[in-house]
Order: structure tokens, then C-alpha cells, then sequence
């Protein structure tokens, strides 16, 4: 039968709207491709309530299985009806297979659950396992599963662990996407080893990875194309009394790479020569705090040989953090980034702007510069970026030989409800001004509001800036938007 519509489904009423049309007068031919975008739960209400008995029949070729459990629900109806819709399928080829699970449920049933994907050569596979109770220890077989394209592992307190012995026969010739989220993977010859056996891997997303305790950290992929290690605000940094002693990136075709850890002790190898975009927040430990409590202390010794490594990135992100990092922490001058073209800078007020006339300075291609906010801690050391200190005599002037042609403002990170023009537009509009008077090139300034309030409060300011005499660039184009 064709796929196509029938004339019922596709007929239009006088008013050119369409006609209501019933699932069930839909073609046969598409109900398994429909229902398998629906959580297997849904899937099953809709082919039982709203189609006919033709339909239900399909049920056994849906190629997508999605189970969620959560407290809400009895678990002695949740694995009948698991049971009843696998019997149903029988064993056929599987593409997705998703569990998730919120609340306690028997160990042993979810081992049993998790074969069935792995018995129906699978493509893709991603369980969060948030809740369990009894015994449960994820097949090995997960990691020599010859089909997988996708594997997405999520928990929470250590529920999904990685050893030796689940590694052992690791073959994942297939696999693109790796996800770890809080997963615990033993040491980092597991680690090494697992990516080893994934000869093709294209994406490795790793979330609150606690390697810290690792005797080094190897990231080791000539396939990899995005490289994402982060913590989530769930699992906060600050929790561990030390840093990565040793960590080492030889991923050559990575273009791109978020990265969020500590200062390492040492990196003995960053090879990221095709990186194109880079997201990076690094961290101190803050050593009199961790002392005041008795606790051994290991910091990192610089981030030098980091920020080196990534010198040939063309759109750069760095987190307020960062910054301070790149003040306190770098010995040498800052590198040139020699490619870079897109900056953007987050900023924080509890922290300042001491590296960022520098780090401005070693950007000889820049074109666009991104500040999510402008308010931050007021220092001596800001060279001519700001007007927080008014002994100005000696300052570089920094933003004068900015090749920089566009310049984009928020009122505040991205993302917060309240913004900096709400709590002190005259401030917001002095700093805005400052970069008007200085920055040659600018040819275009767009300012985010993050409200409607805000929003309106920056067309009075952009409208003062617009008639400001003076401007180093007088053709420049102000404009108002909402982030």
C-alpha cells in the first residue's frame, strides 16, 4: 500500500482549513513510524483507544522502545505491562531502546530488561538508572554490543559503574556517541581501554566525572569530533579537596571541545590542532579554605600549557572563572590566538577584568567580542576595557587597537531572569559608552535585554548613545534586542 494520504486526510473545507481527520483513516504503513516516536506507554494507549484492531497489530514492528518508571507509578504494573509489550514484539530487529528509572525497582528485573535491546541488535541504547533497589550490575555485554551507534549511560550515586572485567571484551566498532553522565568508571586504564575499542567514535560527552582521583586523565581518540567533559550545578566542583594530577587530550580532529575541571598538575599533551570551538571553564581550588578545614590540599601548578593547547581555536567561550585563572595562574604572557575570530566572555561581580585587556590584545583577528554582562569586580589592573578606575594616564589602550567590528552586550549571563540594566541602568550605560569612545572599528553593537523591562530601559540608553558626539567610530549601528 502507498504511504501517501488518502483524500479524506489531505481534503480541504472552504475556509482552507482541514478537515478533522481520525488516526485510524491514516495509512496502515505509517503506524509503526508514528507510534515508535511515542513512549512505548503512550504508544500502547493510542493504538488500544483511538485505532483500529489493524493498528494494534503494528504494535509488533515498532522499531523505538521507550519505558520511564517514576513514583507515581506500582511496580508490579509497570513490569506487567513491560513484559506484555515485550512478549508482543517478540524478538525483532530493535533500533532505540530507552529506560528510565526515578524511583526504586527490582535490580534483577532491570538487568533481565536491559538484555532484551542487547539480544535485538540494537542501535541505539541509553539508560538512566536514577533509583534501584537489590542487586544490579550492568551486563558487560553493553560494551561488546557490535551494533550500537549510540550508548547513553546516566545514574547518580556510583548506581552504573565501569571495571576492568567490563571492559575486557569491549568491541563497539560501530559506536559514534558515548555519553557518561555521573557514571564511575574505575581508573584510567578502563577508561583508555574502552575508548580503544571504539575505532570510529565521533562524540564522547563525559558529566560529572569524578577522575580526580585517577593517578592521570588520558583522553586518547584520533576519530573524536566533539569532546564534552563537564559538571552539572547537581555535582559541584567545589566538593573535592584536589585536582586532576595529570591530564592529557591527544584527540587531533576534535573541532569541538567543552571543558570544565580544575587546573590539572600537569599536561604533558594537548592535541587539539583541528579545534575549531571551544567552551572552557577552569577552576582553583581554593587552598586557605581547604586548609582552615585540615584537609590535604593538591592544586594545580598552572594553566599555561592548557590555554597554549587551544591557541588555534576560531570561536572561543570563557567562563568568568577562566578569567581569573588566566590572571592568577599564567605565568608567561598570554599566547596569541592567531585564528580566533569569535570571543565571548562571561562576566561575574564578585570577580574582575584583570586578564581580559591582555587576553584582548592577543587576539590580532578578532571580529566579533560577546560579554554575557558587564558588571564585575572593579580592580586597578583592567587597563582601558572599563571605566571602574579613573587614573587613566598610563593605561595601554587596548580597546583603541581592537580590530574587533561587532560587539554584542546581555545584561547578565544568558539564561537569569534578572539583568544588570534593572539594577542600575546608569552604570550599565557608562560601560557601554566607554567602548563607543575607544573601539575604532566597531561597525555594529547589539544589546540583549533579558526582559521586557529591560528591553525598554535599553532603547532609552541605546537612544542616548546614538546622539553621543565623539563616538571612535561615528557610523556605528546600535541596536535593542530580547536574549
Amino acid at each position: 500500500m502507498s504511504c501517501v494520504p488518502n483524500e479524506k486526510f489531505v481534503e480541504m473545507t472552504s475556509n482552507n482549513k482541514k478537515k478533522k481527520t481520525e488516526l485510524c483513516d491514516l495509512p496502515k504503513c505509517l503506524a509503526p513510524h508514528i507510534l515508535s516516536w511515542l513512549p512505548t506507554k503512550t504508544a500502547v494507549t493510542v493504538s488500544l483507544l483511538f485505532m483500529k484492531g489493524w493498528w494494534r497489530s503494528e504494535m509488533k514492528n515498532l522499531s523505538s522502545l521507550k519505558f520511564s518508571f517514576s513514583d507515581d507509578q506500582e511496580e508490579e504494573h509497570f513490569v506487567r505491562f513491560v513484559d506484555q509489550v515485550l512478549r508482543q514484539r517478540g524478538n525483532r530487529k530493535l533500533d532505540s531502546f530507552s529506560l528510565t528509572l526515578n524511583d526504586e525497582i527490582d535490580g534483577g528485573f532491570v538487568t533481565h530488561l536491559v538484555d532484551y535491546p542487547l539480544d535485538n541488535g540494537v542501535e541505539k541504547l541509553k539508560l538512566s538508572i536514577y533509583d534501584i533497589k537489590g542487586n544490579f550490575q550492568l551486563s558487560s555485554r553493553v560494551f561488546s554490543q557490535a551494533t550500537l551507534v549510540t550508548l547513553k549511560l546516566a545514574t547518580n550515586r556510583s548506581l552504573i559503574w565501569i571495571n576492568g572485567d567490563d571492559v575486557a571484551a569491549a568491541h563497539l566498532p560501530c559506536l559514534k556517541t558515548l555519553w557518561l553522565d555521573d557514571v564511575l568508571v574505575a581508573d584510567v586504564k578502563v577508561f583508555v581501554r574502552l575508548l580503544s575499542r571504539c575505532p570510529i567514535l565521533e562524540e564522547l560527552v563525559m558529566i560529572d566525572m569524578k577522575w580526580h582521583n585517577w593517578e592521570a586523565c588520558f583522553v586518547v581518540s584520533a576519530s573524536l569530533r566533539r569532546l564534552k567533559i563537564v559538571w552539572t550545578d547537581y555535582v559541584e566542583m567545589d566538593e573535592y579537596d584536589r585536582c586532576p594530577q595529570s591530564v592529557l587530550f591527544d584527540t587531533p580532529n576534535v573541532l569541538y571541545l567543552e571543558y570544565t575541571d580544575h587546573i590539572a598538575g600537569q599536561y604533558p599533551l594537548l592535541k587539539f590542532s583541528s579545534l575549531i570551538e571551544a567552551k572552557i571553564r577552569l577552576e582553583m581550588i581554593d587552598e586557605k579554605e581547604e586548609e582552615d578545614e585540615g584537609q590535604e590540599v593538591i592544586v594545580g601548578d598552572n594553566a599555561t600549557a592548557f590555554i597554549t593547547g587551544i591557541t588555534s581555536v576560531r570561536k572561543l567561550y570563557l567562563y568568568a572563572n577562566t578569567i581569573q585563572v588566566l590572571h592568577h595562574y599564567f605565568d608567561p604572557p598570554i599566547p596569541e590566538f592567531v585564528y580566533l575570530t569569535h570571543l565571548t566572555i562571561q562576566s561575574d561581580k564578585e570577580l574582575g577584568w584583570d586578564a581580559i585587556p591582555e587576553l584582548l590584545s592577543k587576539c590580532p583577528h578578532l571580529e566579533t567580542l560577546v560579554l554575557e554582562g558587564l558588571f564585575h569586580l572593579a580592580t586597578d589592573v583592567c587597563g582601558d576595557v572599563c571605566p571602574c578606575r579613573r587614573n587613566m594616564e598610563q593605561a595601554i589602550s587596548y580597546l583603541v587597537k581592537s580590530p574587533v567590528t561587532h560587539l554584542e552586550i546581555y545584561e547578565g549571563v544568558v539564561g537569569k531572569k534578572r539583568g544588570e540594566v534593572t539594577e542600575d541602568a546608569a552604570r550599565f550605560g557608562e560601560q557601554v559608552r566607554w567602548f563607543l569612545m575607544r573601539m575604532l572599528h566597531l561597525q555594529q553593537v547589539k544589546i540583549y535585554g533579558q526582559t521586557e523591562d529591560s528591553v525598554t530601559a535599553l532603547y532609552d540608553i541605546a537612544t542616548e548613545l546614538r546622539r553621543l558626539e565623539g563616538k571612535a567610530s561615528p557610523n556605528v549601528q546600535i541596536s535593542v534586542l530580547q536574549a
